[in-house]
């Protein structure tokens, strides 16, 4: 039997805890002392309440049934915690950084590498045009709007999280007025939604305008400020406000217009996730600070 605790109340759990019951066997009964054992486990990038319920459900296992631990701290002993430090805002926010940051590696560990033969040639020209045939850049134009849909997911994300623990964006909620659809209410009633999803489904996360003033209106923060920064993204430096602009619109002219840029290559793709970690890196730094608290970024 299989069994799984997970606390997203407040973003506690970050794997939760799974305890398997099965059957002893063979020498296991000389250590486990009884027909039936039970494994406790969480993972190494457990949260401190993650850790904290392993042992109550080894500490409740013991009472109920007796028996003895055998772990990685040694016999009888729980798995130590240690000061949490951590908020509600910082947990939340590590959560959706470390689900964007896992795909941007997934997606730059599996490009593959350009079809055409390198060869020397002297005519530039010549070269531009064999490489503009290259079926790989194909490939990566249709990889652009999953590189969009990273940034929008991670800013709709923060967003719903900040609209839930912001001071001032809770006391602008008890005075909000929305009309919406009897099924909306059913979802919220059940659990299904949140009252900062429906605020959220409000505006559009790919559209830097929409982004900006969705965090303007609620939480008082400028994103477009934020990322008005120069920085170096493959071999340009520009502001990164433009860069996630073009980028935004690069998306727009592939999917609605079906536009394919025979010059982005595999080094000009990664440039785009680049641009994207560096404006979510700019934007988690701003509101440690505003909001005083950590983002853990590993």
């Amino acid at each position: 039997m299989n069994f799984h605790w997970f606390d997203s109340h407040e973003f506690r759990s970050i794997t939760g805890v799974e305890a398997d019951v099965f059957p002893v066997k063979g020498d296991e009964l000389l250590i486990a002392g009884n027909p039936w054992a039970l494994h406790v486990r969480n993972t190494y990038s457990a949260s401190w309440h993650d850790v904290w319920m392993l042992n109550e459900v080894l500490r409740g296992a013991r009472k109920q049934f007796g028996g003895t631990i055998e772990g990685d701290y040694g016999t009888n002993r729980y798995a130590p915690l240690w000061e949490d430090a951590s908020t509600p805002i910082g947990r939340g926010l590590s959560a959706a950084y470390q689900r964007v940051s896992c795909s941007i590696s997934e997606v730059k560990y599996s490009l593959p590498a350009s079809q055409i033969e390198k060869r020397n040639i002297n005519n530039n020209e010549i070269i531009d045009f064999v490489n503009s045939n290259d079926p790989m850049r194909v490939l990566y134009n249709g990889l652009v709007p999953f590189a969009v849909a990273m940034f929008e997911f991670f800013f709709a994300e923060a967003f719903e999280i900040l609209l839930e623990f912001d001071q001032e964006a809770q006391i602008k909620k008890t005075n909000y007025r929305q009309k919406v659809d009897f099924s909306v209410l059913v979802e919220v009633a059940n659990s299904e939604r949140t009252i900062e999803n429906v605020i959220a489904s409000n505006y559009t996360f790919q559209n830097l305008n929409q982004l900006n003033k969705a965090y303007k209106d609620w939480l008082g923060i400028d994103v477009r400020k934020v990322l008005y920064k120069k920085k170096k993204v493959g071999n340009s430096i520009s502001f990164l406000e433009n860069r996630i602009s073009e980028i935004i619109q690069y998306r727009h002219g592939i999917v609605h217009g079906f536009e394919i840029d025979r010059s982005l290559n595999q080094e000009k793709y990664e440039a785009i996730l680049t641009a994207i970690e560096m404006a979510i890196g700019e934007f988690i730094g701003f509101v440690e600070k505003k909001y005083d608290v950590i983002v853990e970024r590993y």
